[in-house]
């Protein structure tokens, strides 16, 4: 009896089962023959395992994730922040840091970043906007596949997106990397682990943040992305 009620007692006390939805973004989070996967896909199960929690994960429009937070229908995601997404959920640890780039066709390249005060730019709406583009001609699209087809089909000159981003898009809609011009970078932005405000105690934001660290400590992010990069197959990929 004794050894049951102690069974009992650490189960009370494990965290019930936490959602995390990823991104339907190549290569971030896809579903394919052999089920869901992706680099943020695997990333958000390395650190639920690493933290010790149980997690469902799911891969799920972009524009879905702030409203799950905030309905409650999901605790976590990995993301690029911004205010909306702020409002209902914290930033628990920074994760993983990449280029942001402008993109135009190859035969219509952008040499500068200076060029695009006269020509038209593609951003996905939501996403982070520096004040370098602010005050240009922009198109806001749903999503980085839908910038790829704009500029393609000469709708845009350019289009503004994180490297992995723009580019998976691309390879998703059959396009390989020598279609575009060399990206012009412009900064970094970081993809943050997010937790809802519903799900959050200052417990468990501790025991994510720790895995996090302890992930970007042994180089097991980091050797994600890299594999990430390489399936591109082309040097001109920022890294």
């Amino acid at each position: 009896m004794l050894a049951w009620l102690g069974a009992a007692t650490v189960r009370a006390a494990e965290p019930a089962a936490l959602r995390m939805e990823t991104i339907q973004s190549e290569p971030f989070g896809r579903m394919g023959p052999q089920g869901p996967g992706g680099l943020m896909y695997d990333i958000g199960l390395l650190i639920a395992l690493r933290a010790g929690l149980v997690v469902e994960n799911h891969v799920v429009p972009y524009a879905r994730t702030v409203l799950s937070l905030h309905n409650g229908t999901s605790d976590l995601v990995l993301r690029f922040s911004n205010d909306e997404l702020k409002a209902v959920a914290h930033q628990v640890a920074p994760v993983l840091a990449l280029p942001t780039v402008v993109v135009s066709r190859r035969e219509a390249p952008l040499l500068r970043l200076q060029e695009l005060s006269q020509r038209s730019l593609a951003v996905p709406r939501s996403f982070p906007l520096p004040e370098s583009l602010a005050g240009l001609h922009l198109q806001s699209v749903n999503s980085n596949e839908h910038a790829i087809q704009m500029l393609m089909s000469r709708r845009v000159d350019a289009a503004y997106g994180s490297n992995l981003g723009l580019f998976g898009a691309a390879r998703g809609l059959g396009l390989r990397m020598q279609a575009f011009a060399r990206p012009l970078v412009v900064e970094r932005q970081t993809f943050w682990l997010h937790l809802s405000r519903r799900s959050a105690t200052p417990a468990l934001i501790e025991r994510l943040a720790q895995a996090v660290a302890s992930l970007h400590q042994d180089g097991s992010i980091n050797r994600l992305y890299r594999r990430a990069l390489a399936e591109f197959g082309d040097d001109r990929m920022p890294a």
